[in-house]
């Protein structure tokens, strides 16, 4: 855990070691980026705010770290008084955002919910032993315990090729179709949509039920959208409930599949510069 607020650290710290986690507590950017590389914890808790560096560097340096620590879930918990903050720890990395105020209980909840996420994706179960199946085995989990949004920009950050269906409570179905961690199809109701129109229905289901089947992405339609550059657009217009809908441009999505990622821009503060490498890191 990375956060300055001693008040509010020292109780979510408790609250984790009740539960039975061991708990690495930090103030600043640096020295937390450097232990988590250091010790590869199951899940980092970020606050936007440090006093020497934004939480969205450290993010953005886990997330292009070599090795396993590019892979540990993170979650941003801290005041939403600036939608772009939001937008920006999504953008560089983070899997969940949680704006205060939220009780710890809550809070522990999602690390689990994190932590069991990624260990599935990983092969495991949830008590960490390795699963029978593999890595490509199918994924299936509800959506009341697990972010669909955060599922989606992780198959595209490992690049998979598969088939997302998502039901809602109302038996409403949606289909997502993925090739090399890249949007190919959409559909809802065995009707193709646009992607980011099935985006912002499945979203907005709050419970339900989702699985990823494996497939050989030469059985998929080409891949034509960023799964990252949507999912964030379609944060963006939950967030702006009241605005018109607005699809992105096309030739951002093509130069987004083009390259394969939209580039991240983080915000450092102007008076101060990012800090070196640290020599600890690998």
């Amino acid at each position: 855990m990375i956060d300055a607020d001693e008040r509010v650290g020292t109780a979510l710290v408790r609250a984790l070691q009740e539960k039975g986690y061991v708990v690495d507590a930090c103030g600043e950017a640096i020295v937390g980026f450097r232990k988590a590389c250091e010790t590869v914890p199951d899940c980092i808790v970020l606050n936007p705010e440090l006093p020497d560096i934004d939480g969205a560097w450290v993010a953005r340096k886990v997330r292009t770290e070599p090795g396993s620590i590019s892979k540990v879930p993170i979650l941003f918990v801290g005041e939403a008084t600036d939608r772009g903050v939001r937008t920006q720890s999504l953008n560089v990395g983070a899997d969940v955002f949680l704006a205060r105020p939220v009780s710890d209980d809550d809070i522990v909840a999602q690390i689990a919910a994190l932590i069991a996420m990624a260990r599935r994706l990983d092969g495991k179960d949830v008590e960490g032993s390795p699963s029978s199946t593999s890595i490509a085995a199918a994924i299936r989990g509800d959506l009341s315990a697990f972010p669909l949004a955060s599922l989606l920009m992780m198959f595209e950050m490992e690049r998979r090729s598969g088939l997302v269906e998502v039901v809602a409570m109302s038996g409403k179905r949606a289909s997502l179709a993925l090739t090399d961690g890249l949007f190919a199809s959409t559909e809802v109701a065995g009707a193709p949509r646009p992607a980011l129109e099935v985006l912002r229905e499945v979203l907005s289901w709050r419970a339900g039920r989702f699985s990823f089947q494996p497939r050989e992405s030469r059985s998929l339609p080409g891949p034509r959208a960023s799964v990252g550059a949507l999912v964030l657009e379609a944060m963006r217009l939950e967030d702006e409930e009241k605005g018109p809908l607005h699809e992105l441009d096309v030739d951002d999505l093509v130069d987004a599949v083009d390259s394969r990622r939209v580039e991240e821009k983080v915000i450092v503060r102007p008076d101060r510069a990012p800090p070196p490498r640290p020599k600890t890191a690998t």
